[in-house]
């Protein structure tokens, strides 16, 4: 049997919330040629528990479903690396195992790429903290360069989880897909995948509910190795995109959020920050808050970093 659509979810930490993502899996209108590839990232808690009782509800998904165990606990790109090695669709996506789908998001999202002949299909989403929901709509691009753009310049999410990918894309063995790097990770892979695609179909509705939750999955307080984990990414970019692409408000992400967090020395930040303070400070899409600060760390950046340690500590 021919699969259609690949669903890759990481497992770590989420007994609070993988029932609920489960269901809304293998709900799907989707009933044939679509498997869900879950990877037990060597959970502590009851995740793979909870996640088999409610596969025994639906047995017409055990064929369609794998649990995958790691032997060790390798994070969260470990988790999705595992997921794609034993993906066999059309398509693949990734869905966080904290978050739930549209009942039709999978369909949907196929049928638009179909229709398209689409190396990436995509949706809008809903932000969701337990408590009030909010549509982060997105505008309808048709082709890779101009969906790239808008990425790279803050002004869409960098999410896999929204975005349904031609395997021979998904799968191409020349994609840096580091495991140590776990902040940014969205960014560098999709960045490359979308560089690799020729056209890009929009489905215009929400599929996709991103709980903001607190679990022990994968998120992780912002200290120095978030932001070298995010530096080496926009570094990678930097590097390996083509010209076109304009970097400075990934660039000025990385340097905000050092001086946000106190995490470069002065020299450390001059250094970064050489060629790039006229590009990031015209940035079109580049928060003026944001450059503010980053304005006035260019020209006093031991005064720039006392006065977010009284402001942080005001919040």
């Amino acid at each position: 049997m021919s699969i259609k659509v690949s669903v890759c979810i990481p497992v770590y930490g989420v007994e609070k919330y993988i029932e609920k993502c489960a269901r809304s899996l293998f709900e799907q209108t989707m009933r044939e040629d679509i498997e869900f590839i879950f990877v037990n990232d060597c959970t502590k808690d009851r995740s793979i528990e909870i996640l088999e009782q409610v596969l025994a509800e639906y047995p017409h998904r055990k064929e369609q479903t794998k649990i995958i165990q790691h032997k060790q606990n390798g994070g969260l790109v470990a988790a999705r690396n595992t997921g794609l090695l034993h993906a066999s669709g059309e398509y693949i996506i990734h869905c966080d195992s904290d978050d739930w789908v549209e009942l039709d998001m999978y369909e949907k999202m196929y049928d638009a790429a179909k229709e398209n002949d689409a190396d990436i299909s995509y949706c809008s989403y809903i932000l969701d903290d337990g408590k009030t929901q909010k549509i982060a709509e997105i505008a309808s691009y048709s082709t890779g360069e101009d969906f790239l753009d808008k990425i790279l310049s803050n002004n869409l999410h960098w999410n896999l989880w929204a975005k349904m990918v031609k395997s021979t894309i998904a799968k191409s063995s020349d994609l840096y897909t580091p495991e140590h790097i776990c902040f940014g990770e969205d960014l560098l892979l999709s960045s490359q995948m979308i560089a690799k695609s020729k056209t890009i179909a929009y489905y215009p509705r929400p599929l996709y509910h991103y709980f903001k939750s607190n679990t022990e999955s994968y998120t992780k307080q912002f200290k120095r190795t978030s932001l070298d984990q995010l530096r080496e990414a926009v570094d990678f970019l930097e590097q390996h995109l083509p010209r076109q692409y304009n970097l400075a408000s990934c660039k000025g992400e990385v340097l905000f959020k050092a001086v946000f967090y106190d995490l470069m020395s002065k020299n450390e930040f001059k250094q970064y920050a050489s060629g790039w303070r006229k590009k990031i400070l015209s940035a079109h899409n580049f928060s003026k808050q944001k450059k503010i600060i980053l304005f006035s760390a260019f020209i006093s950046f031991r005064t720039t970093a006392l006065l977010l340690k009284v402001l942080k500590n005001l919040l």
